[in-house]
This record gives structure tokens, C-alpha cells and sequence, in this order.
């Protein structure tokens, strides 16, 4: 009985968190400094922005080095680094994003 009651609410635990969208988020470049990019958050920000977070961004993976406010420096490859340049548009999602995990309607 127990087995079973566990095994309802790992399901239904399941079916919820792959419910819901991943939270990406829109971004601008404000500086780029070697390797380390500096980017605003154009929106709200999502609770995975952590230090140390793996992200994907429209231009590559990048890893989260520290966040204030609504700013994040992001570390990435440097030869992406410079590719950047201040006012550039950047869409920033977990690595493990995956679009299987977006609602998709009905």
C-alpha cells in the first residue's frame, strides 16, 4: 500500500514539473571584459540564475559567475566573448532546457 501511495506521488510530482515552461529569460550586453560577460536581465529574473548555474544562451554555454540585481556575469568561451559587444541581444536558459519540457497547447 505504502509502495503504491509513493510510487502516485513521484508521478504526479513528475507530471507537474515537466509541466511547466523552462524559464528563459531576455538579456543585453553591457560589457564584455576577457571571458567574462556582463549582461542586464530584461525581465524577471528566473530562480535557476545562480552562481555557478550552466546556462545556454543564443550564442553558446556559459556559466553563471555572480549575480546583482538584475545584472549577471556570465562566463563563456573566448572566442565567443568576442564576438559580443555592448547593447547586443542575448536569450539565456538552463543547459538542461530542453524544448519537450515547454507547454506545447493543446
Amino acid at each position: 500500500m505504502l509502495k503504491k501511495v509513493s510510487l502516485t506521488v513521484f508521478a504526479l510530482l513528475l507530471s507537474f514539473t515537466l509541466s511547466f515552461p523552462v524559464a528563459a529569460f531576455q538579456a543585453k550586453v553591457e560589457k564584455v571584459k576577457g571571458s567574462v560577460v556582463s549582461i542586464k536581465n530584461l525581465g524577471q529574473m528566473p530562480p535557476w540564475v545562480k552562481k555557478g548555474a550552466l546556462a545556454k544562451t543564443s550564442v553558446g554555454l556559459a556559466k553563471v559567475q555572480g549575480v546583482d540585481g538584475d545584472m549577471v556575469d556570465i562566463k563563456v568561451k573566448a572566442s565567443t566573448a568576442k564576438k559580443l559587444k555592448a547593447g547586443d541581444a542575448l536569450e539565456v536558459k538552463p543547459k538542461n532546457a530542453d524544448s519537450s519540457q515547454t507547454l506545447q497547447g493543446c
